[in-house]
């Protein structure tokens, strides 16, 4: 058991320099990725596919992961949960990842509707 007045360990200085980063960099691309997000659903001019739903699935979600991916990274880092901050940090390379995958499926033949 810990004393209350025992002193608390310092917080990661390179964890700190990486959220500066991090928040700076989502705050540059929350309007370009939003348009982006907004401009998603005209992938459906191709045709009805599951793949392009869920492309336009990942777009409209894309900008909230950018917003909450830092903020909770810094709640995190003030609550010192240092490994769970670099997770939420980095949590919007996960959108990255999952487009990627997507394109690199392709989106199949459409469904006539």
């Amino acid at each position: 058991m810990t004393e209350p007045d025992a002193p608390r360990p310092p917080r990661n200085k390179t964890l700190r320099l990486w959220l500066i980063i991090g928040s700076i960099v989502a705050v540059l691309a929350i309007i370009p990725v939003g348009v982006m997000g907004m401009m998603s659903v005209m992938a459906t001019d191709a045709g009805v596919n599951t793949m392009i739903y869920v492309f336009i699935f990942t777009m409209m979600t894309f900008p909230l992961a950018i917003i909450l991916g830092p903020v909770l990274g810094w709640i995190a880092y003030w609550l010192r949960y240092e490994r769970l901050s670099w997770i939420l940090l980095f949590s919007p390379f996960a959108w990255v990842v999952a487009l990627i995958i997507i394109f690199s499926l392709g989106f199949g033949q459409p469904n006539p509707i």
